[in-house]
């Protein structure tokens, strides 16, 4: 019997942000899992297990997602892969909004200082004080803030994802799963496992999956070892072919005229996947946005579908 990792992480573990959180979805999981999975723990600050289903370092493809549970954050996370531009802009204006009451209450407590008429140097020092303190404030909420209690897209929809094809290639021993910690914190989760796994950090196809399910355009970003294999056209003939009878379009796209923030950045060889929209204009293209807010609660059952359809079979063209 399959299953049903939807229902069962959106219903029951869809929060995977403190230790104790993590902690009883890891042992959920070792309950439906058994001997296949194993967790490797490493670091101090912050502290990384990622949850391992299968041999890495035997494997020839390990697919992987992140199940660390996000922030809640007063603006959402919209990213551009292909157009560098508005996603560089994107981030300045909302890095400037989030900053603007840090500077304005340091103007208020300046202005305090001068008029306490405090001796040189002081007042100048407690200023900057207060500044490095407002933007110390800024970066746990990004980090450490209280979580994003919906996160269907990102990122339960690409632990669904790993999940899923994992119960389905259960009797294969060259595959492997990985879920990594603290992506949300800074991909420490992943740069752990790939120190721990240096053949599968230069050699292996690392397939990741990050917010796959909200959208019809599915980004298929490789780096250039990935493409640079020979039957890669032929999977992406494959993939064409699989999609016309869906209402999936797949986008693909390099390392090198896309941008995609996740965890197989720590990886040589490898494909992200994610779920895009696209714009009626041109101006901006293909987007994502919702996540790291309340209304990331869209949750696409036919792309998990696709995916898996797309990506069980992927070790037959030799990448």
């Amino acid at each position: 019997m399959v299953h049903n990792w939807k229902d069962d992480l959106l219903q029951n573990y869809q929060i995977r942000k403190t230790f104790t959180q993590k902690t009883a979805f890891i042992e959920h999981l070792s309950d439906i899992c058994g001997e296949r999975m194993h967790v490797e723990e490493s670091g101090k600050l912050p502290k990384n297990r990622n949850i391992v289903i299968g041999n890495p370092d035997t494997a020839s493809v390990v697919y992987g997602a992140h199940y660390d549970t996000c922030a809640r954050l007063p603006f959402p996370n919209f990213i551009t892969p292909k157009n560098f531009v508005i996603f560089l802009l994107y981030q300045i204006f909302v890095g400037l909004l989030m900053v603007l009451p840090v500077l304005l209450i340091d103007i208020l407590f300046t202005t305090l200082f001068v008029w306490l008429d405090l001796p040189d140097g002081i007042d100048l020092f407690l200023s900057e004080l207060v500044l490095f303190a407002g933007i110390a404030a800024i970066c746990l909420l990004m980090t450490k803030g209280p979580a994003n209690r919906q996160n269907a897209n990102d990122n339960t929809s690409g632990v669904v994802t790993v999940l899923t094809l994992a119960d389905r290639l259960a009797d294969r021993d060259d595959v492997c799963f990985v879920l990594f910690d603290n992506e949300e914190a800074g991909l420490f989760g992943s740069a752990a496992f790939a120190k721990a796994h240096k053949t599968v950090r230069d050699r292996t196809l690392l397939v990741n999956f990050d917010c796959v399910s909200d959208g019809d355009w599915l980004l298929i970003l490789a780096s250039k070892p990935a493409r640079q294999t020979v039957s890669y056209n032929d999977f992406c003939e494959s993939v064409r072919r699989r999609c016309a009878s869906t209402e999936k379009i797949p986008l693909f796209a390099t390392s090198m005229n896309a941008i995609y923030p996740s965890d197989q950045m720590n990886f040589k060889k490898y494909i992200a996947v994610a779920a895009l929209k696209k714009t009626k204009t041109p101006l901006v293209g293909y987007y994502m946005d919702r996540i790291h807010t309340p209304k990331d609660t869209v949750f696409e059952d036919e792309n998990i579908a696709v995916l898996t359809e797309l990506f069980a079979d992927i070790g037959q063209f030799g990448l």
